[in-house]
């Protein structure tokens, strides 16, 4: 298939995804508010929305289940969760909060970029959720991982802290894979996923390990402290298997 059509049908791909990802019932704010996020860090472009109006996140403010937040190419953006989940978005990402608002332990679909999460299931929680429109990742126990999609919605997996559980939502398997800190695993829209795990090939194309690199990221140079090159290096770590 020529690239240009290739791209085209992924950017369709995505944008279903994310029309999907709103395609909710009404939320009742008063109920919903436990569930709110706080921005804890806001630097450079970052903007929440449900409807057609787009609103600027500032640091302190809360924001509601089922918003779609979003960072410019310097915007970043760190939110805390009551229970001790949490995440950070990086330059030119965007996620959706919250967006099954009928299951508590469903807590991000990540539609674009690179984004840092802590999954901490509440007591009572036999899981917690992260969705990106290829890949369902689960943790029973907390975990910190990072995801980078690229223009394709090939997903790259990092596990810096605990394991999770990662299922291809498009070509499933009886059982999921599982990650373990450490471990890295690339998860592709047209391949199922392979229990092949690689700790040196992944991180080839970054400067230092990726745990210490994300905890010596800073707000204010959060847009330069990225620890993928976003298209570039899923085509060149595709090429080195």
């Amino acid at each position: 298939m020529p690239r240009h059509l290739h791209n085209m049908k992924a950017a369709l791909a995505a944008l279903l995804f994310a029309k999907a990802v709103f395609a909710q019932l009404p939320i009742d704010a008063i109920a919903m508010k436990q569930y709110e996020a706080r921005a804890v860090a806001v630097t450079g472009e970052v903007s929440r929305q449900r409807g057609e109006l787009p609103w600027v996140v500032s640091q302190g403010e809360n924001v509601p289940v089922g918003q779609l937040i979003k960072t410019g190419r310097d915007g970043f953006a760190r939110f805390t969760v009551d229970g001790g989940s949490e995440f950070s978005l990086f330059s030119n990402s965007s996620i959706a909060f919250r967006n099954n608002t009928a299951r508590a332990g469903d807590l991000l679909d990540v539609i674009s970029g690179r984004v840092r999460i802590t999954l901490h299931p509440a007591p009572g929680q036999l899981q917690q959720r992260v969705f990106t429109a290829i890949a369902t990742i689960s943790a029973t126990h907390p975990a910190v991982i990072s995801l980078a999609i690229d223009e394709d919605q090939n997903v790259r997996l990092d596990v810096l802290e605990g394991e999770v559980q990662v299922q291809h939502r498009l070509l499933p398997r009886n059982e999921p894979t599982l990650v373990r800190a450490v471990d890295a695993i690339l998860i592709e829209r047209n391949q199922q996923l392979t229990r092949r795990l690689d700790r040196g090939t992944l991180y080839r194309y970054t400067v230092k390990p990726l745990h210490d690199l994300w905890n010596s990221v800073t707000p204010a140079r959060a847009h330069s402290g990225e620890p993928v090159e976003g298209n570039k290096f899923i085509a060149e770590l595709h090429a080195s298997f």
